[in-house]
Formats: C-alpha cells, sequence, structure tokens
C-alpha cells in the first residue's frame, strides 16, 4: 500500500510539471528562431545560380572599343533622350544586333541573331530546349550600390521571358514569341539596366527612374523607323506578312498622338488620368501607363479613325523602344494585337518618352470592305 501511494505521488508530481511547465516556462524563443527562419526562407527563396559567361555577355559593362575589335564599327549610331547611344548592326534581319553604349561602355546587347555568340541559346529553339541546359529560376537577391534587391518573376514571365544570371555578374532576358513559343531574341545587360527596364515583380528595392535629356517636343522619325523595323522583324520571324508603312499611316498616327493630349477627358477618366500624370513624374518601368484597349477604341473614334478598322498601343514613359516591342510581343494581351495574318499598314509616333503604335486595314482591304456593306 505503501509503494503504491508512493508511485501516485511521484505520478501527480510528474504530471503537474509537465502540464504547468509550458505555461510558467513558454518556448518563446524557440518560437521566434522558428519565425525568424521562415521570413529569411520567404525573402530569399531558392538561391538562383549563375552559368558561366559566354558570347554578348562577356562584353557587358567592358569599352565598347573591344566589341568594335572584334566586330567591326557598327552600321548607324543613334543619340539616345535617354541617357544612352544606340549602335545597329546588320544590314540583314538575321544579322541584325542592337548596342546600348553609356560612356563608352556597354550597358545591353539585344541580339536578333543566331550567331556562335549567343551560345548556349539559339534563336528559334523552345523553352523546354533552354530547361534541358539550366534551371529556370522565380526570384533573384543580389545587391548594387551597396542596396539590397529582390526580383520575383511571374509564371508567365518564367515560360516567355526567363532570366538567366551570369557569373560575371551580368543577365540575360530571353524574350520568347506568344505565338510561336520560339526564341525571337536575347537581351544581355547589366545590373543598372535590368534595374531601369524592370519588367518584371521588384519586392524589394526601388527601380532606377529614367535618365532623360531630351527636351525637343516633335516627333523623332528616326525611333519610329526603328520600331517598326523591329516589329516588321518580328512578325518575320513569325511567319507573318510585315506591316506597310506610307504617309498616311505616319500622318494618322500623329495625328492619335496629338488627339490624345488634347482630348484626355473624352477618352480617359478621372482616375485614368491621374495615373498618367503619376506616370509622367515618376518617369519609371514601375509606372507605366498603356491605354486600355477600350481607352484605345475611344481615342480612334475622337480621331475620326473608326471607320477604318484598327487597333494598336499607347505606352508612356518608354526607355528602350526594342525592349518594349520585345515584351510586347512576350505577352498574351499585347500579341494578340500584331497576331493578325491579313496586310496592315502601321504608322509609329514618338515623341520624347511616348509612343503610339497604329495598325490599319490596307486601302484595298478597306475598299473591299464598304463594298460588301
Amino acid at each position: 500500500m505503501k509503494r503504491f501511494l508512493a508511485f501516485l505521488g511521484v505520478f501527480f508530481v510528474v504530471l503537474f510539471i509537465g502540464y504547468l511547465q509550458p505555461i510558467f516556462f513558454p518556448a518563446e524563443k524557440v518560437q521566434q528562431e522558428a519565425d525568424h527562419g521562415s521570413a529569411m526562407s520567404s525573402h530569399t527563396a531558392l538561391p538562383y545560380e549563375e552559368i558561366s559567361t559566354s558570347g554578348y555577355a562577356v562584353y557587358i559593362g567592358k569599352k565598347v572599343s573591344e566589341f568594335v575589335t572584334d566586330f567591326g564599327e557598327p552600321l548607324e549610331k543613334q543619340k539616345n533622350g535617354m541617357g544612352y547611344e544606340l549602335w545597329l548592326y546588320g544590314e540583314k534581319d538575321a544579322d541584325y544586333l542592337e548596342l546600348n553604349v553609356v560612356d563608352e561602355k556597354i550597358s545591353t546587347i539585344k541580339a536578333f541573331n543566331n550567331s556562335k555568340e549567343v551560345a548556349p541559346f539559339s534563336i528559334g529553339m523552345q523553352l523546354s530546349d533552354v530547361s534541358e541546359l539550366m534551371t529556370i529560376y522565380s526570384n533573384f537577391a543580389f545587391t548594387y550600390k551597396e542596396n539590397n534587391y529582390n526580383i520575383e518573376l511571374m509564371e508567365e514571365d518564367m515560360n516567355y521571358r526567363p532570366l538567366i544570371a551570369f557569373d560575371n555578374k551580368t543577365f540575360a532576358i530571353l524574350f520568347f514569341n506568344h505565338g510561336t513559343g520560339k526564341l525571337s531574341a536575347v537581351t544581355y545587360l547589366n545590373k543598372e539596366a535590368l534595374l531601369t527596364l524592370m519588367p518584371y515583380q521588384l519586392i524589394e528595392g526601388e527601380v532606377i527612374p529614367f535618365s532623360t535629356n531630351q527636351q525637343a517636343a516633335s516627333f523623332d522619325a528616326v525611333k519610329s523607323n526603328q520600331v517598326i523595323r523591329t516589329i516588321n522583324l518580328l512578325r518575320v520571324k513569325e511567319g507573318l506578312p510585315t506591316y506597310h508603312v506610307n504617309t498616311e499611316s505616319q500622318k494618322n498616327a500623329q495625328k492619335l498622338f496629338e488627339t490624345l493630349a488634347k482630348n484626355q477627358k473624352n477618352i480617359l477618366s478621372s482616375e485614368r488620368a491621374e495615373t498618367w500624370q503619376f506616370s509622367k513624374e515618376q518617369m519609371t518601368a514601375s509606372a507605366l501607363f498603356t491605354l486600355t484597349n477600350d481607352e484605345y477604341q475611344k481615342l480612334l473614334k475622337v480621331g475620326q479613325l473608326d471607320k477604318k478598322k484598327a487597333t494598336g498601343m499607347f505606352i508612356e514613359p518608354v526607355y528602350d523602344p526594342t525592349i518594349t516591342v520585345l515584351s510586347w510581343f512576350s505577352d498574351s494581351l499585347y500579341h494578340s494585337r500584331f497576331a493578325h495574318e491579313e496586310n496592315e499598314n502601321i504608322g509609329v509616333a514618338f515623341s520624347k518618352a511616348s509612343m503610339l503604335v497604329l495598325l490599319q486595314e490596307t486601302e484595298k482591304e478597306i475598299s473591299q470592305t464598304e463594298e460588301s456593306e
């Protein structure tokens, strides 16, 4: 009996201590460490891997004279109001190449050509081909000028605009055409250019504002022609006919551009007008303003172009017109506006950091449509 009572006494003491210990001695420190670990895991996600630097990636950040030594002088050099000079290579579309040069150094290379310098990538390859060569990552955390940045790619980004990191601390954006799923171009760029363009979601850090020094308010014919060439180049890659360019289509685009500036109240709601004004003040990739399809249709009506079947785009601010066009063709929403198989005219109005693209049926098709009615 005494042993039984002793056993009960010990049992209740152990039970008492075991029950009350969490109350008087909570595992606060352990929980805090667990919470901290969870936050760190969420912040850093999976660390991305850098692939060996090769091809055009070697020249990013180098003096442009080194590129000239290896590839010769460009066909053309264009002054740019965004703080960089645009160098163009390749008379034929198959050889086409663009360089952004800042202070005699290369910040960006946009390769449409299928030379050995694009390896391990190749123009026309599928995303699955890239996945066999390397892992496609969704998060990229790095430092630039002692500031921390964290970039996150959405599902469509990973499928049509994946980001690749090289071990020389530069990057490449692979632009896949949304219609064919094939690689259209490879854009090599340094951290500053990436943070300025920022086609992805930035979850830590701030984008770099556009550096503008272009004061002229007139239309920029050089940039307009450059945009048209890029769009037509991508159309050819997709097996579609090129757009026709004529004086009337250019005038219509410029007319719409001016109509938008003078008739905001008839086209935009007060809220959307405020959004556009905010975009003008910010001048960053995180504050892009683009007309919706409904707003563009209102613009066509106010500009008295609604009888001719037309569509197009308006976007502001534009830092790099070529990369803007590549982004359109890799996006499911915008690509559809350039996917028509019919012959059409194109007009592009470019002024300062604003760009309007107008696509219209050719006169022959319009007359046939009117006769059928």
